[in-house]
Formats: C-alpha cells, structure tokens, sequence
C-alpha cells in the first residue's frame, strides 16, 4: 500500500536488489475489489526489504493503522500514524516511512476511484477540483467508533454482498473526511509542532508504560503547562485521552482476533486491573471485551 523510503544509505545495486525482494513477495493483500472500493491488508515487518520500499500507493486511499509507523510525505512534515490517525494517500505518492513500533507497518487500506474520492472530499473542500490529486490532507483524527466500524467492516467484506461493501465503504470515507476535515490542528508553531510530534511518536512508541507528565515535558523540552496546552492545541485532545484511546484501539485487536485471557490484554496494555479495562473498553465501543469477541 505505497512506498515506504530506504531508512538507511546503500548502493543503487542494494535497492534493486530489494525492490525485486518486495515485489515476489508483497505484503499487500486485496481482502475486496470492486470498481468503486478496494480493500487490502498490508503486513510488513521492520526487517522486510518491503518496508524500506513498498512501491507507490495503488489507489488512492485512506488507511487504518494497527501499528505505529512515522510517516513523511515529499516537501512536508513527519507524523506519527497510530491507532488514533486516519492516513490519506493519492494514487502513485510517494512518502518516507520509519519504524516506531517493532511490528513494522501493520494497516488496513481503503481505496477508492478518483471520482468517488472527488464527490466525496468536495462535500468538505470545494478546491478539490482545482488540483491535480484529491486528497489534500495527509491525515486526520479517527474516532473509536470508525475504528470499530472500519475493523469490522475488514473482517466482514467476503461475507457481505459487493452492494454493501462499496456502500459501508463510502460511508466510512464520509465519517474519517468529517473527522480530519472538523478537527484540523490548530496554528501552532513551527517549534511547537516538531515537540508535539515528538511527543506523539513517544506516546505511539510507549502507550503501555505508565508516563507520567513530567517525564512528556521532559522529552519535549517544555514545561508541564506548556506541553498540555500546545497538545491540546495541535491535536485537539488531551495527553491522557491520547494514550488511553491508543490503548483500547490497541487491545481491539487481541480482543476480536486471539484467544488470549482478557486480564493478559489488559495488563499488557497498561491498565491496572481487568475491572478498569472492562469499564474503558464499554465506554469506548458501547461493549464489553467478552461480549465483543464472542461476536467474532
């Protein structure tokens, strides 16, 4: 799903090399395909030849990420892509990936045509038209509800009819544009935004550990105060509903998609006990984890 960057200098004859490597065996893998929608699963591991290079995105898209990766588009800034953050691609864009966490690059992709992406980013942007690639934004906020619904939606597309699947999918692609489109980051300085994606990638990197916010405003080089204002600020939630909400979109995936006890998932996601857990997971998708994976 697009192209990742070499994270380290090596011969012409090295990258070609690894580029022929990613190409027998991509880790891209199309789940659904219509003329309208297509969906894919991308699995890359950080020692992959694949991740230092993946290829151009196929389609454009807009993408899940189920881990943390440090994305950099051409001529613009890093960000760190997690659970929390919709990522947005036009077909053929070029962009650096970097390894934050040690699983690599595990996504879910959704692509679609270039006029249903038009039609759908001119409900939010009326210059859609007046450039060459839809998609202006390179990410957006995600809510715990469109994470479920899209994970959902993931599992469920070679059980559903293709009607359903490209109507879901558009839909979603409505939610994360009023999403990314209602909360753009505030104007923060440039000084200020390079701290606060630090800080991000540190959250991305440690969402288990318990940080406490002397420790962020240590990494970030500011004070306490100024750190939570400037966070606010540049990402529209707090230091704490950042974490959290990366713990629980997290824990989604064991929840749903492994056998292992629940206390397990909870203690390794950096909750203090099985209760505290429950009550975060049932705020944030309106179910208990149990009864959740007892649906998939």
């Amino acid at each position: 799903m697009g192209l990742g960057i070499v994270q380290r200098q090596g011969s012409l004859t090295d990258l070609c090399v690894a580029r022929l490597d990613c190409l027998s065996a991509s880790p891209d893998r199309i789940v659904f395909e219509s003329p309208a929608v297509k969906i894919g699963a991308f699995r890359c591991s950080v020692d992959d030849p694949c991740f230092e290079d993946s290829g151009p995105a196929s389609a454009h898209c807009f993408v899940f990420p189920r881990t943390a990766v440090e994305i950099e588009h051409e001529h613009e800034r890093a960000f760190a892509a997690n659970p929390n953050v919709v990522t947005f691609y036009n077909r053929g864009q070029s962009y650096r990936r970097r390894a934050i966490s040690s699983d690599g690059d595990r996504c879910d992709w959704f692509g679609v045509s270039a006029d249903v992406a038009r039609d759908a980013i001119r409900a939010y942007d009326a210059g859609v038209d007046d450039r060459a690639d839809p998609f202006r934004l390179m990410r957006g906020w995600s809510d715990p509800r469109t994470y479920f619904l899209q994970r959902r939606l993931f599992q469920e597309s070679a059980r559903r009819e293709a009607l359903e699947v490209e109507e879901q999918g558009i839909w979603l692609l409505d939610r994360v544009l009023g999403c990314a489109y209602g909360v753009e980051p505030a104007n923060v300085p440039a000084t200020r935004r390079d701290a606060i994606h630090h800080i991000e990638v540190v959250l991305s990197e440690r969402w288990d550990q318990p940080l406490s916010l002397q420790d962020l405003a240590g990494e970030a080089g500011m004070s306490m105060y100024h750190l939570c204002r400037m966070f606010r600020r540049g990402t529209g939630t707090s230091l704490q509903q950042y974490r959290r909400r990366l713990r629980i979109l997290s824990a989604l995936e064991p929840v749903c998609e492994s056998r292992r006890p629940l206390i397990d998932i909870a203690m390794d996601a950096g909750f203090s006990s099985h209760s505290h857990f429950t009550s975060d997971f049932h705020r944030v998708f309106g179910r208990r984890p149990s009864d959740l994976r007892a649906r998939f």
